[in-house]
């Protein structure tokens, strides 16, 4: 998971995005006022321009004047806007994830924090692909056995409906304040006749602080 600092302003934005792309994009240039995949990839730190890279760009472009986000757009060539205005994730109150949303979806939460530290304060479990043999199975582990768990509040009351946000387990970050996070929803699961407190939780893959 990555930290992620919001452009203040459109030159900074325009410089990182329009960077030339790795050494093997041959057909990019920096500064050519044209964004490619290769181009957008490099600056979000991934190897292709997926979710991963969507994520950073609706992130760290929200700082901006509406008029500066646009033209961040307009430097994306023609098939990676088009990508991106149908797949851009959502930004998402944490009390609405439980009830509107789906796993699969790539969206962005906003809120407070309150750690979860004991799995008895906390139900959920996760199915992760186990090699037997020769044979890979499918297997439910508990999820604070690979995740640190965290809900997520509208308010800072950290009070009322909440989204579960879950973390690499030795991953430090500064929860006080107004934390985001941006990532994917995936399904939490029962060992028992009981529904898991939530029935979704985020992996988060870029967070930030903010004000």
């Amino acid at each position: 998971m990555q930290e992620l600092k919001a452009f203040a302003s459109l030159g900074p934005a325009k410089k990182a995005l329009d960077n030339g792309g790795r050494f093997y994009n041959f057909f990019d240039a920096a500064d050519d006022e044209v964004v490619s995949r290769g181009e957008l990839a490099k600056a979000a730190g991934v190897f292709s321009a997926g979710i991963r890279a969507f994520l950073f760009l609706e992130m760290t472009k929200q700082n901006l004047a509406a008029n500066d986000q646009e033209a961040v757009l307009a430097l994306l060539d023609t098939k990676l806007r088009r990508d991106f205005a149908k797949k851009k994730p959502n930004h998402v109150p944490p009390s609405q994830v439980d009830r509107e949303r789906k796993a699969g979806e790539a969206i962005v939460l906003t809120g407070y924090a309150k750690e979860v530290g004991t799995q008895s304060l906390f139900s959920g479990f996760i199915t992760v692909p186990i090699m037997i043999g020769k044979v890979m199975v499918p297997m439910m582990i508990p999820i604070h056995s690979l995740y640190r768990v965290i809900e997520l509040f509208d308010n800072d009351t950290r009070i009322g409906p909440s989204a579960v946000v879950c973390i690499p387990l030795k991953k430090e970050i500064d929860l006080s304040g107004c934390v985001q996070f941006g990532g994917v929803l995936k399904e939490l699961k029962s060992n028992s006749k009981e529904p898991p407190t939530h029935p979704l939780f985020l992996e988060a893959i870029f967070w930030m602080k903010r004000s």
